[in-house]
C-alpha cells in the first residue's frame, strides 16, 4: 500500500507531537517536579530556620534583658558594700567609724585629742554604734572636715557637732563631734 505525502506528514507529526509529549512528560517527571520538590523543602527549611532564628533572638533578648538587670543588681549591690562600715558588734564598728576618720584626719594633720566609746542604739531592731571624737583644729581644718564629711558615702549620721572658740595662737577651735553608724551586717538592699 502506497502512502501519500499527506499521511506521510500526518503521521511523522503525529509521532513528533507524541515524542514531544513524552519528551515534556519525561522532562517533567525527571527534572521539574524533583526541582519544585526541592524548593518545597527548602522553603520549609526556610520557613523552620526563620521561626527558630525568632525563637533564638527572643531568647537573646530575654538573656540580655536577665544579664541587664543583674548588672544593676550587681551595681546596687557593689553601692550598698561601699555605703557599710565593717564591723560585726559595736565595738568593732565603732574601731572602723574611728579608723576610717583617723584617716582624714591624719591625712590633714589634725590631731585627735579625745576618743570616746557611747552606749550603743537600736534603729528599726538594727544596732547603732556611737563614738565622740574630739579634736582641735583651725578654720581651714573644720571646713575640710564639713566637707569631708558632706561627701562621705558610708551610712553614718553626726548625731551632734559643737565648735567652741578659743583664743590661741594654733589650734583655736576645739570640736566635739559625735558620729553613729548603722550596722548593716543583715540588711539587705
Amino acid at each position: 500500500m502506497k502512502l501519500y505525502l499527506g499521511q506521510k506528514r500526518k503521521r511523522i507529526l503525529t509521532f513528533g507531537v507524541a515524542g514531544l509529549i513524552c519528551g515534556v512528560l519525561i522532562w517533567w517527571a525527571q527534572v521539574y517536579d524533583p526541582l519544585q520538590e526541592q524548593q518545597r523543602d527548602i522553603a520549609a527549611e526556610l520557613e523552620r530556620l526563620t521561626q527558630e532564628r525568632s525563637l533564638s533572638i527572643e531568647k537573646l533578648n530575654k538573656l540580655s534583658e536577665f544579664v541587664e538587670t543583674q548588672k544593676t543588681v550587681e551595681n546596687d549591690l557593689a553601692r550598698f558594700d561601699a555605703l557599710k562600715i565593717d564591723g560585726k558588734t559595736p565595738e568593732e564598728l565603732s574601731a572602723s567609724t574611728q579608723a576610717v576618720f583617723q584617716q582624714f584626719l591624719d591625712k590633714h594633720a589634725i590631731p585627735i585629742k579625745a576618743y570616746k566609746d557611747l552606749p550603743a542604739s537600736k534603729w528599726r531592731e538594727h544596732p547603732i554604734s556611737r563614738i565622740e571624737i574630739q579634736i582641735e583644729t583651725r578654720m581651714q581644718g573644720i571646713s575640710d572636715l564639713l566637707e569631708y564629711l558632706e561627701t562621705l558615702d558610708k551610712v553614718i549620721r553626726i548625731e551632734r557637732l559643737t565648735v567652741s572658740y578659743r583664743r590661741m595662737k594654733e589650734n583655736d577651735l576645739q570640736i566635739s563631734l559625735q558620729i553613729a553608724t548603722l550596722q548593716m551586717d543583715g540588711i539587705k538592699p
